[in-house]
């Protein structure tokens, strides 16, 4: 596995947590959301998540190819 991918990895990982994390954090925060404007954080939480996941894929991709 090569640093790239390891990078791509980790950063991916870290993007969707952060997705996540702003996608439910009003189920526990009584709906205030994160940025005042909740079409603003659920826009943020899939930016976020999409391009973690494409980051992910494009890691776990590099790896099946170098192996």
């Amino acid at each position: 596995m090569s640093a790239r991918s390891v990078v791509l990895l980790v950063l991916g990982a870290v993007m969707l947590c952060v997705g996540a994390y702003v996608a439910m954090r009003p189920l526990w925060a009584h709906g205030i959301p994160l940025t005042g404007a909740r079409w603003l954080d659920m826009a943020f939480a899939f930016v976020f998540m999409l391009r973690g996941a494409m980051n992910v894929r494009t890691a776990l991709r590099r790896t099946r190819t170098v192996a």
